[in-house]
């Protein structure tokens, strides 16, 4: 019988778990609060495209990440550029998908499904129980107060280690492990999208030279290298960090939006507000971390796995980054260890199974069978 497993989180991490352990053979069920996949990879329709809410791109170093690609068979629809950053010399080459990174989300939902593995949207997750025999029980609420459960053997989360914490208060995690997975810290992001009718910079990527009493640090100017496409419009975000506690946080969509461009106004002066087409306003509570763990966390139970970006590395003092390629090689990692482990398993389970040898009349003379272990 082959093993359950709950994927707690659809974006990039769970999609990927879910791929590789639904081909696998695993009983798979990915869940998800939002009404739609893909985490940070999450669209928006932008005049004839699909577009990203925050800003991603792929590198040409993303070795787990592009041999994702070429394993769900979308390696093809990616263009490579050159692309200018700001302060820098040199200039970079990144990719994007020619249909937007919504055709990776696809293709790694239609290998789930097309594998047995079902998806489950609009359930949020409030706690993971242990169950009596040793499964788990991920407890989900819906808008309308209805609560699911499912059981599974296995459970891979693929949220913040905060949120995490969160859900997992009741399962015995050794101490030390509960207060690092505790420790780790995050940092809020909010990202505005904006469609300008024109173009106001030649440069891709912006991060310098940007003063600190504006409400974002990052400016990227997406259709300067991949195209204006079917967009209407020339894309540019505006993508700053901010915390929980700070009144931006709290603020409308619109006043936030007003807030951006007066900021980016102030860098672009010949700007004007009757240049914005359209833009959207993303709010990401979980967007980086200060620092990598002492340990490795990403099991703090049997059967029980966390795939977080803060857990792509741990005991090194290099400086964190929520980047999608180690989050994709971690995926790969958990979900090669599982695999593993249900080998193992199941072939010490065919070693003791017990299979009957018929005899002849003449070797068993009272007509018993005789039986020997399968070797």
């Amino acid at each position: 019988m082959n093993k359950s497993v709950c994927i707690i989180g659809a974006g990039l991490s769970g999609l990927t778990c879910g791929a590789r352990l639904a081909k696998a053979g695993f009983d798979v069920i990915v869940i998800e609060e939002n009404t739609q996949p893909g985490g940070l990879l999450s669209v928006t329709r932008i005049g004839n495209e699909y577009l990203e809410l925050v800003p991603h791109h792929l590198r040409k170093s993303d070795k787990a990440l592009l041999a994702l690609t070429r394993d769900m068979k979308v390696s093809g629809k990616i263009e490579w550029f050159d692309s200018t950053w700001y302060g820098r010399a040199a200039h970079r080459k990144v990719g994007y998908f020619t249909e937007g990174f919504v055709c990776l989300t696809r293709s790694l939902m239609q290998e789930i499904t097309d594998n047995g593995g079902r998806f489950m949207f609009s359930e949020t997750v409030t706690e993971i129980q242990r169950t009596e025999d040793g499964r788990y029980n991920t407890v989900c609420i819906m808008s309308d107060s209805t609560v699911h459960n499912h059981v599974t053997d296995i459970v891979i989360f693929t949220g913040s280690t905060r949120t995490f914490s969160n859900v997992a208060h009741g399962l015995p995690i050794d101490m030390d492990m509960r207060d690092s997975i505790m420790d780790i810290t995050y940092t809020a992001s909010i990202t505005t999208l904006l469609i300008f009718k024109k173009k106001y910079s030649e440069v891709y990527y912006q991060s310098a030279n940007i003063p600190d009493d504006l409400p974002f640090s990052r400016i990227v100017n997406h259709s300067n290298v991949f195209g204006p496409r079917g967009y209407g419009g020339n894309v540019v975000y505006l993508t700053g960090e901010c915390l929980v506690s700070d009144p931006i946080w709290i603020e409308d969509d619109a006043t936030i939006m007003s807030d951006f461009f007066a900021g980016f106004r102030h860098l672009f002066p010949v700007a004007r507000k009757s240049d914005i087409k359209a833009w959207r306003v993303t709010k990401t509570r979980y967007a980086g971390f200060g620092k990598y763990p002492p340990q490795d966390l990403t099991c703090p139970l049997e059967g029980l796995y966390v795939c977080a970006s803060a857990l792509t590395k741990h005991a090194t003092t290099e400086e964190p980054a929520n980047r999608m390629d180690p989050t994709v090689a971690l995926a790969n990692d958990i979900c090669a260890k599982i695999i593993e482990k249900n080998s193992i398993e199941q072939d010490t389970i065919s070693d003791s199974i017990v299979t009957p040898i018929t005899g002849s009349e003449d070797a068993s003379p009272e007509g018993d069978l005789s039986y020997e272990k399968a070797r």
